[in-house]
């Protein structure tokens, strides 16, 4: 989060590396921030092994991929799809003659640590010895097939002839087009042994975030991909509304919401306002987002939040509704205790989240149970149960609560004793991603349920389509009816 400065752009991605002529699409290699976790090896580590289900999952993905653009093409830009030929699908290793990509000659190491297409020249490469056996290894069957849907997605926009558009648009249509074959196979329409489990769309969504851009860059730099939430959200747009919601990208594209640092100070401090602030600030801010969109709202206070610290005793364990909770319901929990109207957080937990994530993730931790709150102004139908529908569309709230901040119409007094709008920092948004993947984890629920790619979706129902499309989770989930 930061003070509103005088000029802030929406707009901003960094070019992904690929040693290989523009002609060349979809670099696997996206940079990620410092600190983050990388999928590069040091020279000296071994390659992992490629095993006969790495082979089988390609070979499957791909006779699938072909089979849904030979049925979908025709209904979306009115001609017949041309398949890519199977000698043009080239599994790199040193020693594999590549194609030229437009007259230009590349070796193994263009392809190394990447998956890409080249247009006119109708190929697509990827990195048979390090990239994909360990995407395979470490997220699970469906990465290697989502990354190879990507770069099919740019072989869409090259019979679309779509191939001269801004890369930023075109990595972001491509992650919808990987989306719409993903909900196709989730569906269970693919005509080859190959299936969306359970935890698949967890682990491929934690793949797509080691492949963002580095945060605080522009999007006009050459190679852009989006950010991760920009990333996500094309994914899901694909993946909920099929191949047609992809189409219009060029046309109407969608909100890119990379965000650059803006000052100095910005950049020194990643966005991030101080620990202690962060509490304060989200009170204010919550306050003034529900003010405005629900009438009945009653505005809390600080006095109405509490710390607690799940590593103590258990005398010193929180309260709700008389009753002392037991260690394992608060332990990494941010909660909002409907008997007592008040606020729950353990300190340690949000502690290592603002340290090892940001601010944001904090606050959108945080901003849950203000919207659980307020699902008991509306009598929210399974808010007192913990429903699915409740926990999600409290999501879909703080989703809006996020547009709002992106929309520069929210404000404190808390940084400077002045109201003054707080609005979102370089990748504020890619934080409230990687807090959900946390919470799930820390909150110990299971690997094979994709709880995180669900919540994910709700936010981001809520952030582009507004607070009121939140209501319709009264009634049930709006995507799983």
């Amino acid at each position: 989060m930061r003070r509103r400065l005088a000029v802030v752009f929406f707009v901003g991605v960094c070019a992904a590396a690929l040693a290989a002529p523009p002609a060349v699409a979809g670099s696997a290699s996206g940079g990620t921030d410092e600190g983050d976790t990388s999928l590069e090896e040091t020279e000296s580590a071994p390659a992992p092994k490629r095993t006969d289900d790495y082979r089988e999952t390609i070979e499957n993905a791909i006779d699938d991929i072909q089979t849904f653009w030979s049925e979908e093409y025709d209904d979306l830009y009115g001609d017949e799809y041309e398949p890519i030929p199977e000698a043009r699908i080239i599994a790199a290793r040193p020693g594999v003659r590549l194609p030229k990509c437009q007259g230009t000659t590349l070796t193994y190491e263009d392809a190394q640590e990447n998956a890409f297409y080249c247009y006119e020249s109708n190929f697509i490469a990827y990195d048979d010895v390090n990239l994909f056996p360990r995407l395979h290894r470490d997220f699970g069957g469906l990465a290697v097939p989502l990354v190879m849907a990507h770069e099919w997605g740019h072989a869409i926009q090259d019979r679309a002839e779509n191939d001269f558009q801004a890369d930023v648009l075109k990595e972001l249509q491509a992650d919808c087009f990987a989306g719409a074959w993903v909900g196709h196979v989730a569906e269970g329409n693919a005509t080859t042994d190959i299936a969306v489990r359970g935890g698949h769309l967890d682990l491929a969504m934690s793949a797509m975030l080691e492949f963002r851009d580095p945060v605080g860059t522009a999007s006009d730099e050459q190679g852009a991909h989006g950010s991760g939430f920009d990333r996500v959200t094309s994914f899901q747009a694909g993946f909920s509304d099929g191949p047609a919601a992809c189409v219009p990208y060029f046309d109407a594209p969608p909100t890119i919401v990379e965000i650059p640092f803006t000052s100095d100070d910005d950049l020194a401090t990643g966005g991030n306002a101080p620990a202690d602030k962060v509490i304060p600030i989200g009170v204010d801010l919550l306050n003034d987002f529900y003010s405005l969109v629900e009438p009945a709202y009653a505005p809390k206070t600080i006095d109405d939040v509490y710390s607690f610290d799940s590593t103590g005793d258990d005398d010193e364990l929180p309260e709700c509704g008389g009753d002392q909770q037991p260690r394992s319901i608060v332990k990494n929990r941010v909660f909002y205790c409907i008997d007592d109207g008040n606020f729950g957080f353990d300190e340690p937990y949000l502690q290592r989240i603002y340290d090892e994530i940001g601010d944001f993730g904090v606050l959108t931790l945080f901003s849950n149970p203000f919207a659980t709150y307020v699902q008991t102004i509306q009598a929210f139908p399974g808010v007192s149960e913990n429903a699915d529908n409740a926990v999600l569309g409290a999501d879909c709230y703080t989703g809006g609560f996020a547009k709002a901040m992106f929309d520069e119409q929210l404000s404190s007094d808390e940084l400077s004793g002045v109201d003054e709008l707080i609005v979102l920092s370089p990748g504020d948004l890619d934080e409230s991603i990687q807090a959900f993947i946390d919470y799930t984890s820390s909150r110990g629920v299971a690997n094979d349920l994709d709880v995180t790619f669900l919540r994910v979706r709700a936010f981001r129902d809520g952030f582009v389509n507004g607070y009121a499309k939140c209501g319709e989770y009264q009634s049930g989930v709006p995507f799983l009816e």
